[in-house]
């Protein structure tokens, strides 16, 4: 899909560590850029979300914990929903980091949701992997 062409202006020490970033990333300074913004705007909208490197990619993860925002929705959204079994599957996480993981869920389910999706199919080869004899049931 193409998008508007928008003209920037960036003082040279931001210029040159988005230029850095890109380089090392080996992807252009727009995809670089485009992708800062994004996530600027993501943890703004989200206080209590940042992002990380993790070997899959970038990922949201509740401040001050380390988990993925997908870690902790994913038994929530396998049991209805249920905040009182996200509190107790994760106590300690505290009112305001399980509202920012709502929150985010709220804002992006597909992202979640792809993400939960890929890591049950990583986990289902595995154990395809290691055990090539055993026959799943669901």
């Amino acid at each position: 899909m193409a998008t508007p062409t928008t003209t920037l202006r960036l003082d040279p020490h931001l210029r040159s560590q988005i230029d850095r970033l890109a380089r090392r990333s080996r992807r252009s300074f727009s995809e670089v850029t485009h992708a800062l913004l994004d996530e600027a705007l993501r943890m703004r909208s989200c206080p209590g979300i940042y992002f990380a490197d993790e070997p899959a990619g970038r990922e949201a993860k509740v401040a001050g914990t380390g988990l993925g925002v997908w870690e902790v929705l994913r038994d929530y959204l396998a049991a209805n929903r249920d905040e009182r079994r996200l509190r107790k599957a994760f106590p300690q996480l505290s009112a305001a980091q399980t509202r920012a993981c709502l929150l985010y869920y709220a804002k992006f389910p597909d992202e979640i949701s792809a993400e939960i999706a890929e890591n049950d199919a990583l986990a289902l080869d595995a154990v395809d992997f290691r055990s090539p004899g055993l026959v799943r049931t669901a």
